[in-house]
């Protein structure tokens, strides 16, 4: 007769109750599937001033960041200079939004190295993270020091000692011309061979009283001309050149001027008041200088594209910062403004507003969505899509930005 092997209750209870837990744990019985809970994830990025800046002693620069944020939303931006709070942006949306732009004025007050900080927070006061820059604050040399193309009529020629070049010059105060027509047996200073410096590669090139379009032309370089590069504006789009006892701005343009020498650490120039008139050459008959625009016309360009957030990552929208200017002398109505970014393709539109003639405009952040990974893809953006705003054969050649990125 086979024996029976008796399981105490005790045992047996264990055992189902184990069982039953698995089971409950490895399937669902009913419903829907279980919802998978995804981390919050955030970012923040400095746009501006570059790291490394080198900025001229008195000139107002503007601090821009962009901070992210997929779980509470980013409420404020607190922008600090060597740990003292100098200024805190709020974000439109009290309670926090999912992105958020802000941008503080500040002015140096005295030449030295500053450590610029951006840090972002939640609605209940949460840090979500902190980012910094660290620039250089320089103050500008005398204008005997700043002005290299001074040489007296007298003075002896040129010997075959080189003259040092100088590493800032007077960009952001009221700037004066040199006597007018110089020697023809003046010597010709030297520069410095790794100083920067500009070549015009058009058979003009206007000079002007301020890095904008539509400001004063105080005089005007020929093919071949060299000038020295003594500053630039905050998006580089303008130089601040010298040549000659002449001190202005020309358009950074690569289709009119061949940059030669380091560039990196040419400082950051703001011109307040208006540089003396000069007396401008004038336009050879047929052509129109490269910074002017046909009267009665208005000239869409887009001065910087910047992608803010970080490197690009599939599947994940990030944000593309435009500012668009007028440089034309008409205003120019609303249009239309697409980007194309590859690999794939990707469409994104802004409204561009109405823009007065010689001003500028940041548009809304444009929203991008990439479902493909990629290295030095392009994305181009194209202003008036449409021919919406009569710019002319010019303006229109005008339109198109391109900028390079990757995607994680």
């Amino acid at each position: 007769m086979q024996k029976q092997t008796r399981v105490p209750f005790g045992a047996l209870f264990t055992f189902l109750t184990l069982t039953s837990a698995v089971l409950a744990c490895t399937f669902q019985f009913g419903g829907s599937p279980r919802r998978v809970i995804s981390t919050p994830t955030w970012s923040l990025d400095f746009i501006a001033p570059e790291n490394n800046s080198l900025i001229l002693l008195g000139t107002t620069v503007t601090l821009a960041a962009a901070a992210a944020d997929s779980g509470g939303g980013v409420a404020r931006i607190d922008f600090s200079v060597d740990g003292v709070l100098i200024g805190s942006q709020s974000a439109p949306i009290a309670t926090g939004q999912t992105r958020f732009i802000a941008q503080q004025a500040w002015q140096p007050r005295e030449a030295r190295g500053y450590l610029i900080t951006a840090e972002a927070f939640r609605a209940d006061g949460s840090s979500i993270g902190e980012v910094g820059v660290a620039v250089q604050v320089v103050a500008a040399p005398t204008a005997q020091a700043a002005l290299r193309n001074t040489v007296a009529p007298t003075q002896p020629p040129r010997t075959n000692t080189p003259i040092p070049s100088p590493t800032v010059a007077i960009v952001g105060t009221p700037i004066t011309l040199n006597t007018p027509t110089p020697s023809p047996n003046a010597a010709e200073p030297l520069i410095a061979p790794n100083a920067p410096r500009l070549r015009v590669t058009f058979d003009f090139l206007n000079v002007r009283a301020r890095p904008d379009a539509s400001s004063e032309q105080i005089g005007r370089l020929s093919r071949g001309d060299e000038a020295l590069i003594i500053g630039r504006n905050e998006g580089r789009t303008w130089w601040a050149i010298e040549r000659s006892g002449l001190r202005g701005w020309v358009i950074n343009n690569p289709e009119w001027i061949q940059i030669s020498g380091e560039t990196a650490n040419v400082p950051l120039a703001t011109t307040t008041e208006a540089l003396p008139t000069a007396t401008p050459s004038p336009v050879p008959p047929g052509g129109v200088a490269p910074t002017s625009t046909v009267a009665g016309t208005a000239d869409l360009i887009i001065v910087s594209a910047t992608i803010v957030g970080g490197t690009p990552k599939v599947n994940q929208t990030f944000n593309v910062l435009i500012t668009v200017r007028n440089q034309g002398t008409l205003d120019a109505g609303s249009s239309l403004l697409e980007g194309i970014f590859q690999p794939d393709n990707e469409r994104s539109q802004l409204a561009v507003p109405p823009i007065a003639a010689g001003t500028s405009v940041t548009l809304p952040p444009m929203p991008v969505t990439l479902r493909t990974r990629g290295t030095n893809l392009i994305g181009t953006l194209t202003l008036d899509v449409k021919n919406e705003v009569a710019e002319g054969a010019d303006g229109e050649a005008h339109n198109v930005f391109t900028i390079t990125y990757n995607v994680e």
